[in-house]
Order: structure tokens, then C-alpha cells, then sequence
């Protein structure tokens, strides 16, 4: 079962808005949140939510390191890339 699964059999969600995610706990435990905040499951709960995550943050972080543009503007511009996909 994909952490997705999990969240959502909790009555919990994942909700994307462009590059962002936001969890709806539902019935979700503390403990089930403490393991959720882990940076390793939360970047995998938030690939299942858009498989395109890794590719976007690769492209955000080219913009920023090789483009010179400040963070947030970087993640702008590759998302804006990706949406016209």
C-alpha cells in the first residue's frame, strides 16, 4: 500500500497547489504525522501526489544555481515550464 493509500484510508489527503502541498490530517494518529514529517516520506508521499516533483525541483534548482534567479522565482519558472506540459 502507497503512503498515499495510507493517508487516504485515514480519511486524510494530500492537496497539491502548483509546486505546493498542504496534508489534511483526517483521522491521521501523531504518530502516523511524526513518521509523515520525514523529510524522505514526505518527498515520497508528495512524488505520488505529482509524479513530475523530482523533475520540477531539478529544473528549479538549475534555475536557481545555474540562472542566477533567487529561490522562489526558480520555482516559478520551472513550474510554469511544467504546466504547459
Amino acid at each position: 500500500m502507497s503512503i498515499l493509500d495510507r493517508i487516504h484510508a485515514q480519511g486524510g489527503d494530500i492537496i497539491r497547489s502548483e509546486w505546493r502541498f498542504t496534508l489534511k490530517r483526517g483521522r491521521l494518529s501523531a504518530e502516523a504525522l511524526a513518521w509523515l514529517k520525514l523529510r524522505m516520506h514526505w518527498f515520497s508521499a508528495c512524488c505520488e501526489v505529482w509524479p513530475d516533483y523530482v523533475n520540477w525541483l531539478e529544473r528549479a534548482a538549475i534555475c536557481e544555481f545555474d540562472g542566477g534567479m533567487s529561490r522562489s522565482d526558480a520555482e516559478r519558472a520551472a513550474y510554469a515550464e511544467f504546466a504547459r506540459c
